[in-house]
């Protein structure tokens, strides 16, 4: 198929720079046509990078463009629902970086208004399109035991960054903790059903005003229960994530999406699986978003995978505030 998704970048940034600008280049699928940050020199590199036809530091150029069909939306959080709202209303469809909002009121505009214009939104959350999860869910497919799921994400933010600051970053919990909030959700079939986070800050607590630190336990419907160690004050000599998943006598490691192991599966024993690389899915989550608009399959990670990890991290915040569980309702997220 010679068609291609032609896109607008907003947002100029070292992610969008270093992963998805490439990865859209190596697909072949994607033609970019403007980039935009407030930074004008920054969207004028990415212009060089992607051979797009023009950069501006004006979002509303990229959104009255006629000959774009969808945006990429990597700016800092407090924009993200804003902008896409904006997107929507213009009829571009929308890959978004998570998270969908700060909080509830915000991921409900932009679920009406994707819904009123009737546009293709995905929010960013790759790891549970990552290869290793995408094979660790076939081995779990095989029968409905509960699970026991445990997730380490841990790695150095400095106190200076912008993700502590609750009014534009949302915080930790908020502002990245929806990524493993999703990959539990991903693993287990079951809906969500409680959420209970421990917390506090653990850098300077002068500086950094929000919960950055903390173990946050999710408990779902079947009885399957995934925890979370999210720790802003980390290693970067140590690896950043692992998951480890436990059921019915069964256990499966992955290592930082790059190793897996599976063990009391398979007659012949142990099962390993090793990637070149670290894999966090972002290459198939561009190949989804792409079939997504030009064959009409579903979104990758669309409006209801959206919201409900952007509650349950909403939820885990006030958990952590008021040292109470909290309930997750199917009815809260639904959309």
């Amino acid at each position: 198929m010679d068609q291609k998704v032609r896109i607008g970048i907003i947002g100029c940034g070292g992610f969008a720079r270093l992963v998805h600008v490439p990865n859209m280049l190596a697909s072949g699928r994607y033609h970019i046509v403007g980039t935009c940050d407030l930074d004008l020199d920054a969207a004028k590199e990415m212009q060089a990078q992607a051979e797009a036809q023009y950069a501006t530091d004006d979002p509303q150029k990229i959104f009255q463009d006629s000959s774009i069909q969808a945006v990429l939306i990597t700016t800092r959080h407090d924009s993200h629902a804003s902008l896409s709202v904006q997107a929507a209303k213009a009829g571009k469809h929308i890959l978004c970086e998570k998270p969908m909002g700060l909080n509830v009121a915000e991921c409900r505009a932009v679920a009406e208004a994707v819904r009123q214009a009737g546009v293709v939104y995905t929010i960013g959350y790759n790891r549970g399109m990552a290869p290793l999860v995408m094979e660790a869910k076939r081995f779990l497919a095989q029968d409905q035991a509960k699970k026991l799921i445990y997730h380490r994400i841990q790695a150095p933010f400095s106190v200076s960054h912008w993700i502590h600051d609750a009014r534009i970053g949302g915080g930790r919990f908020i502002g990245e903790g929806c990524h493993i909030f999703d990959l539990l959700c991903e693993l287990v079939e079951a809906p969500p059903s409680s959420v209970y986070a421990s917390g506090s800050t653990f850098l300077d607590p002068q500086i950094v005003k929000t919960t950055d630190s903390g173990i946050v336990t999710l408990t779902f419907a079947d009885g399957s229960v995934g925890t979370t160690l999210i720790a802003s004050d980390g290693c970067a000599d140590f690896p950043k994530e692992a998951t480890e998943i436990y059921w019915a006598g069964k256990a499966i490691l992955i290592e930082n999406y790059q190793r897996l192991s599976v063990y009391g599966v398979i007659p012949e024993g142990e099962y390993r699986v090793s990637l070149k690389e670290v894999d966090k899915g972002h290459r198939r989550e561009i190949e989804l978003f792409a079939d997504a608009i030009l064959k009409g399959t579903p979104p990758p990670n669309g409006l209801k995978n959206a919201f409900r990890a952007a509650l349950i991290s909403f939820l885990a915040v006030e958990s952590a505030t008021t040292g109470k569980p909290m309930e997750v309702r199917e009815d809260d997220y639904a959309v």
